[in-house]
């Protein structure tokens, strides 16, 4: 079959200009409806006289100015004066036109309705299942049976993967909580205030705590175990200790090969999310406001200062602008990428425009046992889901309530610990505490790890220590309480259970994700979950409109019949009106303008029922609902493009189903139609 181009040229014409006949049209009805329904506002008497004057001029000037440009030409029919009589000739079937109007508002009507309760069914759903912040963070675990594990080096790799604004760690084991005389074993999740804002964790009574620090610390000491962590005389290069550090929130330091202002400057670096892993050495001096530039000498009398090597991030000093570059900060510093990833080298940098901590881990009386990457071992075993937003279920744990647990050392906790507590409602119930008397009452807890939240998976568990409940979260299925991080992190965990990360943007979430999972762990998100209810409710919406469908076509069949008896009746009419000099087109157009018209109007008054009927399901649900102690429930969403799209469907339909009639009455003799009957 040869393809004809002219055919099609005119084919795809003929579209386009029916596509603007619509679209103008449409625009037209608006402008008319609004007009005279401004009309009818001014004739009542609680408007005033100024402002029916307002109405009378300058909005009439405004009409005109629109309408000007509904006619073709000076010899034709402005199509204003079409709507006119189209409205008219309606007026004398007025029961017939209401009946067709009303046919096809119930057809609207119905596919509005069933598809705004699937749009309000997934939003209620995606609402109760994510927040917006939820939908750029990540859970991370081990996957099963895999020999990796999570810990410090876990994170700053994760840190670096491109638009990764923070990881948070979360530290899970059991607890044997005494309260009453009565001994219960409960999951216990060690995290830091931002996991729990990060989390939406919102206590229905009391408050978060507040600790973020990640690291057991120790000020500095004159001597660790007989060891000095400061010293005056030293060489350079020589380590003092191992260090936590966070970089000053506008500091930027150059970083060095070595620790010395001669060494090859590598770039600079920032203060990245998070507190940075590093090692103190001796190095060259500088000068620095709290001494540390100027803190030793070596056996020649030279004077030493204190310098920090760790793997940095990298950026380059030069002139770029904020506005084209996500990487560009203060229009003069510029991030250093490999691909996708950040550059990263090991470098010094002064130890200056910084806050630091040594990382030892310290017993009740003080003193410092040994460092926290290589003792006091912990123990855990708990099997993570992380689908299930950190309700960890601890192995060991029966139902019951009973653990066997081994009898393992018992660990003194450090005097960082913080010892308080955040329980859930299962928890109080399961002590028996009223939750309007639980903010300040005390329980006896030791922490118990059963499992490879250590480096040797050594079974380690605490001394018993008494924990204040400080907050009460919502949650009522399982007992479990959060502690914060720190204090299962001074026993010796040198590993994590799990690990939320948190995204730039939703956009980002998805590479991030392969990322990580590139490194060899698994990641969960609820995204998936909403993925996977909109994909329902998208399937679920196509089939309400289907079954809306079904009542616009009996509408749309009940509107071509009302047209093409109108037309029978008005043969005459038709005949006189071309005798009167009333062109065939203009003819054509008159009946596409009832069509139209009836469309218009079915469409409108549609939606109208449609969302009237959305919302009054809500409301009896929402009386239904609070009546039971719950709080409202709006079932029905109608989303504004699925209404302009419903507008413009109903238009469409008034078009189609007016053509068949229209193109008969074109073809209408003026002799035989005067001759009629």
């Amino acid at each position: 079959m040869k393809f004809n181009f002219a055919k099609t040229r005119l084919a795809t014409i003929g579209l386009i200009d029916s596509a603007q006949y619509i679209l103008s049209f449409s625009l037209l009805l608006m402008v008319y409806f609004c007009a005279l329904a401004i009309r009818q506002i001014a004739k009542l008497p609680m408007v005033g006289p100024k402002l029916k004057a307002m109405w009378g001029t300058k909005l009439n000037s405004v009409y005109k100015k629109i309408t000007a440009h509904a006619q073709r030409d000076e010899t034709s029919f402005n199509r204003i004066n079409l709507i006119d009589l189209a409205i008219r000739n309606m007026g004398y079937k007025k029961t017939r036109s209401l009946i067709t109007i009303g046919g096809m508002s119930v057809g609207i009507a119905a596919i509005v309705f069933l598809v705004s309760i699937g749009f309000g069914l997934q939003e209620l759903v995606v609402g109760r299942v994510a927040r917006l912040e939820e939908l750029r963070q990540a859970d991370v675990s081990v996957q099963t049976g895999s020999k990796l594990d999570m810990n410090d080096k876990t994170i700053n790799d994760i840190k670096n993967v491109a638009n990764v604004t923070d990881v948070q760690p979360l530290v899970a084991v059991v607890g044997r909580v005494s309260f009453n005389d009565s001994i219960s074993d409960v999951a216990v999740y060690g995290v830091t205030s931002n996991y729990l804002k990060t989390s939406a964790i919102k206590p229905v009574k009391g408050r978060l705590f507040n600790s973020n620090d990640l690291r057991a610390s120790l000020p500095r000491k004159e001597e660790v175990k007989g060891e000095a962590t400061h010293r005056d005389m030293a060489d350079i290069g020589e380590k003092i200790q191992d260090i936590d550090f966070v970089i000053e929130q506008e500091a930027w330091l150059p970083v060095r090969e070595g620790p010395s202002s001669k060494s090859k400057l590598l770039g600079y670096t920032r203060r990245i999310p998070g507190t940075q892993i590093g090692e103190e050495f001796w190095g060259e001096s500088y000068i620095s406001d709290d001494g540390v530039g100027i803190s030793g000498v070596n056996a020649e009398g030279d004077s030493l200062g204190k310098w920090v090597r760790s793997t940095l991030r990298l950026w380059s000093k030069e002139l770029c602008l904020v506005s084209e570059s996500d990487d560009c900060e203060n229009n003069e510093y510029l991030a250093l990428r490999e691909g996708e990833n950040y550059v990263e080298v090991e470098g010094y940098i002064v130890e200056r425009s910084m806050s630091i901590r040594s990382t030892y881990i310290v017993d009740d009386e003080g003193e410092v046992l040994s460092e926290s990457t290589d003792s006091a071992k912990l123990l855990t075993d708990l099997n993570l889901d992380a689908s299930s937003s950190a309700l960890l279920e601890a192995e060991g744990i029966s139902a019951s309530g009973s653990a066997g647990i081994v009898e393992a050392k018992e660990i003194p906790l450090s005097k960082q610990a913080v010892k308080e507590a955040i329980v859930n409602r299962a928890m109080l119930t399961l002590l028996g505490i009223n939750i309007d008397d639980a903010i300040g009452k005390k329980f006896t807890v030791s922490f118990v790890a059963v499992g490879n939240l250590t480096d040797d998976n050594e079974k380690i568990q605490s001394a018993a220590a008494e924990y204040e409940i400080v907050g009460v979260d919502p949650e009522s299925e399982t007992p479990f309480f959060y502690v914060p991080f720190i204090d299962l992190r001074s026993l010796g965990v040198s590993k994590y259970s799990q690990l939320k990360v948190v995204a730039q943007n939703e956009e980002a979430l998805a590479h991030i994700r392969q990322q990580i999972e590139v490194f060899g762990y698994s990641t969960s998100s609820v995204v998936d979950t909403v993925e996977r209810i909109t994909g329902f409710f998208g399937t679920l919406r196509i089939v309400l409109a289907l079954l809306g469908g079904v009542a616009l076509a009996v509408a749309s069949l009940g509107m071509f019949n009302t047209l093409t008896v109108s037309l029978l009746e008005r043969t005459r009419e038709v005949g006189l009106m071309k005798a009167m000099g009333m062109k065939s087109y203009e003819v054509r157009e008159l009946f596409l303008t009832e069509s139209m018209i009836m469309g218009f109007l079915g469409g409108l008054f549609g939606i109208l029922l449609g969302v009237g009927g959305g919302y009054l399901v809500s409301f009896l649900l929402t009386i239904f609902a609070v009546s039971r102690g719950a709080g409202v429930i709006v079932i029905s969403y109608t989303p504004f493009m699925f209404i302009a799209l419903t507008m413009v469907f109903s238009l469409t339909v008034g078009l189609v189903t007016g053509i068949y009639p229209a193109r008969r009455a074109t073809k209408i003799s003026a002799l035989n139609a005067l001759r009629y009957e």
